[in-house]
């Protein structure tokens, strides 16, 4: 028999030495209750605890192999696995393990930082240009030249309407001089006298406009003479041709180009002149224009330029995430366990080279078979021991995982499950055999009793409870029952009470 149990796995020689001591309790109180031929229980109030007990396998929280995303000469390696002192090789969370040549994925982050600050400086030059403060001086600065213009235009439409009245009224463009050369003569009289009515005429109701505005006069009239005098200009200009056509057509009909030749300079300086005073109010109006639809589009063109800032930084990211590549990072604590490559040999993209486990962060691997499964919930506190330390060293537990699918060990389903250590212990190592009792419930001063003590009446629970030398059926209330066959009574029993272990149902 001492053989047979020194075979026996310790898991398996826990439960045995358990089922002995419940055993030997019950026979105790037995005896101790024993009054004729009924076995009784005296009722005492306790601590109710259910367990489920499995082994277990320290394992490290993340065991990982890296490797670089892109293909490519090494260039470092930065720790080494012959390195004599085992702290040596802890890394840190982030930390470069090792790099390949990586100078075209720098100039390309290079590249996007210059045209992320680029965009930016754009973007504040943008918006200091749109500022209000410069957009209402650049509109005022274009009013004040507009009236400008307008003067400087006046100075040279006076003289060139007088010019223009003078040049028609010479001998050589008379009515008889025109009738004698034709009829086409006589049209291009008409014209010519007819535009430049129509040009005098602007130009009287021009000035007239024009001599009640000053440069501090409403921005609108100002704008309005602008238009009006651009208009006027424009008027100008085709009189001063029509009139021209005129002279030329004389000129060459009656073959006489010297008593034409200073009426045609003297036209030919107006059309310079007019000319200029008219390219500079054009340009004038365009530019108040301009500044005026600044004030509108300015949200639309810093939205515009705040969107190509966006572009930049999302170039610039990429580029860095690219970088990265580049790279093989810890990504957690950890101890490298291996390392496969050396500096100068190419890499291979997504080849493991390296191997990392977490340095300070351990869990408890556990299969526990199917008949526990369904007691165990997450969150669920255990207590372990190690056989390193022996069973009187406890570590404390919490169950963190259970896989949905089964594992098949031995022939039996089981399921994994992981716990993870509650409190940090340089004692605990990877790869420690772990005896792992996870706490289904714990219930402080509670009535506990053995389930095979009650029986069913009218589907309800009852016991037989002694009372003095009578024996009677007292219904009770079970809360929850033990894995080991123990029932909580939530109502019906007190302390004191003797209850008859094989009730007589009659």
């Amino acid at each position: 028999m001492i053989e047979k149990f020194k075979s026996l796995s310790k898991k398996k020689k826990i439960i045995v030495i358990v089922g002995t001591i419940v055993l030997l309790v019950l026979v105790i109180f037995i005896f101790k209750n024993r009054n004729g031929n009924e076995q009784t229980i005296t009722i005492k109030t306790s601590n109710f605890v259910d367990q489920v007990s499995v082994s277990g396998k320290v394992v490290p929280f993340s065991n990982v192999e890296l490797s670089f995303k892109n293909s490519g000469r090494i260039d470092w390696i930065y720790f080494s696995m012959d390195q004599s002192t085992p702290e040596r090789q802890i890394v840190k969370a982030g930390a470069v393990i090792a790099q390949i040549d990586d100078k075209d994925a720098q100039e390309s982050v290079h590249d996007a930082e210059i045209g992320l600050e680029n965009a930016k400086l754009s973007l504040e030059k943008l918006k200091l240009e749109s500022s209000d403060e410069n957009l209402s001086s650049d509109l005022q600065k274009a009013y004040d030249d507009g009236f400008i213009a307008v003067s400087d235009a006046f100075i040279d439409l006076f003289p060139t309407i007088t010019g223009l009245d003078d040049l028609l009224g010479k001998d050589n463009v008379s009515d008889n001089t025109t009738r004698n050369s034709g009829q086409n003569a006589l049209d291009y009289k008409d014209e010519a006298e007819s535009l430049y009515y129509k040009a005098k005429n602007a130009f009287q109701q021009n000035r007239v406009d024009f001599r009640v505005l000053d440069r501090n006069s409403p921005r609108q009239d100002i704008e309005n003479i602008i238009n009006e005098t651009y208009d006027t200009t424009k008027i100008f200009m085709d009189a001063i041709k029509s009139t021209k056509n005129l002279v030329d057509f004389l000129a060459e009909d009656r073959d006489s180009v010297s008593e034409y030749s200073s009426s045609q300079d003297t036209l030919y300086e107006y059309t310079n002149t007019i000319n200029e005073h008219l390219t500079k109010l054009l340009s004038i109006k365009t530019s108040i224009k301009d500044y005026k639809d600044a004030f509108s589009y300015s949200d639309l063109d810093i939205q515009s330029s705040l969107l190509s800032v966006k572009q930049k930084e999302n170039a610039l990211r990429e580029a860095r995430n690219e970088l990265a590549d580049y790279y093989i990072r810890a990504p957690f604590d950890g101890i490298i366990t291996k390392i496969d490559a050396k500096v100068g040999e190419m890499a291979s993209a997504n080849t493991p080279l390296i191997s990392i486990m977490s340095a300070d962060t351990f869990q408890i691997e556990s299969f526990v078979p199917e008949v526990n499964i369904a007691q165990i919930k997450l969150w669920d506190e255990a207590k372990i021991t190690l056989d390193a330390y022996g069973e009187d060293v406890y570590f404390k537990a919490k169950v963190i995982s259970i896989d949905p699918a089964e594992t098949i060990r031995d022939g039996v389903s089981t399921y994994k499950v992981r716990l993870q250590f509650i409190e940090k212990d340089d004692r605990i190592k990877s790869g420690m055999t772990a005896n792992v009792a996870v706490t289904i419930f714990s219930k402080p001063n509670v009535i506990v009793i053995p389930e095979s003590v009650t029986f069913e009446k009218d589907s309800k629970k009852f016991v037989q409870v002694k009372k003095n030398r009578n024996i009677i059926d007292k219904e009770i209330v079970l809360g929850e029952m033990s894995s080991l066959g123990q029932a909580e009574v939530l109502s019906g029993l007190s302390d004191g009470e003797v209850v008859i272990l094989n009730p007589q149902i009659k």
